[in-house]
């Protein structure tokens, strides 16, 4: 149990915000070890799931433990249950070890446990902030290759330098060979990076840039966001921290998630009062864009409604959506909407609500959403004229490098992450989340401007550099010229290929373990 606690303790010290990422690379060693070392052992097996799963959670709780603050329950659910599915691939790793050797294995643990993290980025119970090659996301300039690979390279990366230098810690006749390796695996992919990042060009993209102006209002979402008497008194701040940064060169304004709180009527938005206050203080300013977060609903008839409607008036057969979304406006009477696709499980949806729905009492009365919130099936972006397209990221969708490719093969030649980061209070969470968005930088090469209502706000540079960083619990506005980019990434193009070919080797092993175990046990018999 002690050597479990010092694993999972020293995965912590290699993650976010301590960049110390380095450290990812002996990380497992220790998890192998228990995997492995189990000679005159009884109960052998109960030993290794055990122990892991003790490994796993410590590293869930000393990492993720700031859930708390948004929901103890929730916290308590994320981080035993994530534990439990990390325990998974390992316990196959033994299995195909057990039936067709140590190589096999080795070779199935890395396609196990990139098909588990694939498969944590699109099922309805995501939660993939431990995806393991998310870990340099505070030390961009080691994967600099990511916009080949996106973070899952970076996973492949970590489990085969932690098995080579695990196998050259235990193998002592092949000591040199295995730690060499090791070595050149580790210096190679970090000089490539160096060599990618010198090679960007000054002013990765197009030639045209826009300036955008970012507000952080730092508005208290526990006890003042989402209280009906004070959104008149949050739009006028958010205008007034506008008016101070915005000139006669901004093209682009962007607000928070959820900055106009009221619940707005999309059909006739343009008429609720805040969304006219907005929309009079645009007409100010006839060159600007507004991209705002936005509670908004949507109305259907009876023929029309979706699984996540719920009866607004049974007399007239009446359902409404609720929306987490994200609004673009101007001058004009028209307003654009983006429905946020990625929710947050138990939050902002049930997963699987044939079988968890009776979870719904239990996330009303903690402050979550009863039922789940409105979607769209795929994201879409804002086009603000042929050269300046926006990806409206919001929040938990800036985690996900697949469905964010999907925003740049539509045309986004920059990308606007609107969030509001202060459930999570003061901690490591939204330092996390923050750093997160430097590898999606990487992996499209576009700027990013990231409004968050109560910080970090800041832009991202296409290398992953971090500039303009606001400080927490400030109001504040920031102003960058934004360098537009056209140019697809391989990453782009193609989304998570590695997760999705890890997943076809994974079942071939299975099933040539399964014939291994069946021939030897046959020739036993014999």
């Amino acid at each position: 149990m002690l050597l479990a606690f010092f694993t999972g303790g020293f995965l912590w010290l290699a993650w976010p915000p301590f960049h110390t990422a380095f450290l990812i690379f002996i990380g497992l060693v220790p998890l192998l070890y228990i995997n492995d070392a189990d000679k005159g052992v009884k109960n052998k097996g109960f030993r290794r799931v055990s122990l892991t799963y003790l490994t796993f959670l410590f590293w869930n709780i000393f990492t993720t433990w700031w859930i708390w603050y948004a929901s103890p329950g929730g916290a308590i659910l994320a981080i035993v249950l994530n534990a439990m599915l990390m325990t998974i691939p390992f316990g196959l790793f033994n299995l195909v070890k057990a039936k067709a050797g140590k190589t096999t294995g080795y070779v199935s643990l890395i396609c196990f446990w990139l098909s588990f993290e694939y498969v944590h980025l699109h099922w309805e119970l995501t939660w993939p902030w431990l995806t393991l090659g998310n870990v340099w996301a505070g030390l961009p300039n080691w994967v600099q290759w990511y916009e080949y690979t996106g973070a899952l390279g970076g996973t492949f990366w970590i489990l085969l330098v932690n098995i080579l230098i695990y196998e050259g810690l235990t193998i002592k006749n092949k000591r040199r060979n295995y730690l060499g390796a090791a070595s050149l695996l580790i210096v190679i992919p970090y000089l490539l990076s160096l060599v990618i990042l010198l090679n960007l060009p000054g002013n990765t993209g197009m030639k045209t840039n826009a300036n955008a102006v970012v507000i952080q209002p730092n508005i208290d979402p526990y006890n003042v966001k989402f209280d009906a008497a004070s959104y008149g008194s949050q739009i006028s701040g958010l205008i007034t921290l506008s008016q101070q940064a915005i000139d006669s060169n901004t093209v682009v304004l962007i607000w928070p998630e959820t900055a106009i709180a009221d619940d707005v009527y999309e059909k006739t938005a343009i008429n609720n009062e805040y969304v006219n206050a907005v929309h009079t203080f645009l007409k100010s300013h006839p060159k600007l864009k507004l991209i705002s977060g936005i509670d908004s609903k949507t109305y259907y008839g009876e023929k029309n409604k979706t699984i996540t409607s719920d009866l607004a008036d049974s007399e007239k057969g009446i359902w409404v959506d609720h929306f987490n979304a994200a609004v673009l406006m101007d001058t004009g009477n028209k307003l654009q909407f983006y429905h946020k696709s990625m929710l947050v499980p138990g939050v902002e949806k049930i997963p699987y609500p044939q079988i968890f729905g009776f979870f719904n009492k239990y996330i009303i009365a903690n402050g979550g959403y009863g039922g789940s919130l409105g979607s769209q099936s795929e994201p879409s972006v804002f086009k603000i004229n042929s050269k300046l397209v926006i990806a409206p990221v919001i929040c938990y969708e800036s985690v996900f490098g697949d469905y964010v490719s999907q925003y740049i093969r539509k045309g986004a030649t920059m990308i606007a992450i609107i969030t509001n980061d202060g459930w999570w209070q003061d901690s490591p969470g939204h330092i996390q989340h923050l750093e997160y968005g430097a590898l999606r930088a990487i992996e499209f090469r576009r700027f990013i401007a990231r409004s968050a209502n109560t910080g970090i706000s800041c832009f991202i540079l296409p290398d992953g550099k971090i500039i303009k960083p606001t400080d927490w619990w400030q109001p504040v506005a920031i102003k960058e010229n934004i360098i537009l980019n056209d140019k697809m990434t391989f990453y782009a193009l193609y989304g998570d290929y590695i997760g999705r070919v890890a997943c076809w080797i994974s079942c071939a092993l299975l099933v040539f373990a399964v014939w291994r175990g069946r021939v030897r046990g046959r020739r036993s018999e014999k």
